[in-house]
């Protein structure tokens, strides 16, 4: 005698809908995988700028940055930071320590500004004035714009314009350069010019 056997009625709905989740759930898994798979090429294309060896504060025809080896002739763009602030291109021309070059070399200021691993580069400067101060540098991977008086650049091709600023302390000037607006989270690099004499703070 032959017995004819039946699944549950409910045991068969959970089987037929688990033969279809199952498919569903292969497809979703490759959607994202490819959708991660389109977005890597997004995220390489940030690159890592060297900070600390291409960027420095200037006063006049002279940069001070912590790079012992930049060749004569190497561009370098120059963040005037006034108000509105300017943008100068200049060129190295050699490594110097005169004082009437570099006044952060002069008598009074020299102990404080020559600190070790800093170089002092004489520029080429163009228009550039000899009181005018700010923020060197070195061949920027992308051309620096001034938009409502702030200079901006993507040093780190990021998608993100880096900022300038500087601002006083009671004897010298504070110069940092931010990812999007001033004095927001950490810089991504700072330089301190030591000038000598009394100042009134304007830093926050």
């Amino acid at each position: 005698m032959t017995r004819s056997y039946r699944l549950p009625f409910r045991r068969l709905r959970g089987l037929l809908a688990l033969c279809v989740a199952i498919p569903i759930l292969l497809m979703a898994a490759i959607s994202c995988r490819k959708a991660s798979e389109t977005k890597q090429p997004a995220a390489a294309a940030a690159v890592a700028f060297p900070f600390a060896e291409r960027i420095g504060w200037f006063q006049g025809p002279c940069l001070a940055i912590s790079n012992q080896h930049l060749a004569r002739g190497t561009s370098v763009a120059l963040v005037v930071t006034g108000d509105p602030q300017k943008v100068q291109l200049a060129r190295n021309l050699d490594q110097t320590t005169d004082p009437t070059t570099c006044k952060a070399l002069m008598q009074g200021r020299a102990k404080m500004n020559a600190k070790p691993g800093l170089s002092f580069y004489a520029l080429e400067a163009g228009s550039v004035g000899s009181t005018d101060m700010g923020i060197g540098i070195v061949e920027p991977p992308a051309s620096l714009a001034v938009v409502n008086g702030l200079a901006r650049v993507d040093l780190d091709q990021d998608g993100q314009s880096e900022v300038f600023s500087s601002c006083a302390t009671s004897e010298g000037i504070k110069f940092a350069v931010w990812t999007g607006k001033a004095y927001q989270g950490e810089p991504h690099w700072s330089g301190y010019y030591y000038l000598g004499y009394d100042l009134q703070p304007t830093c926050p």
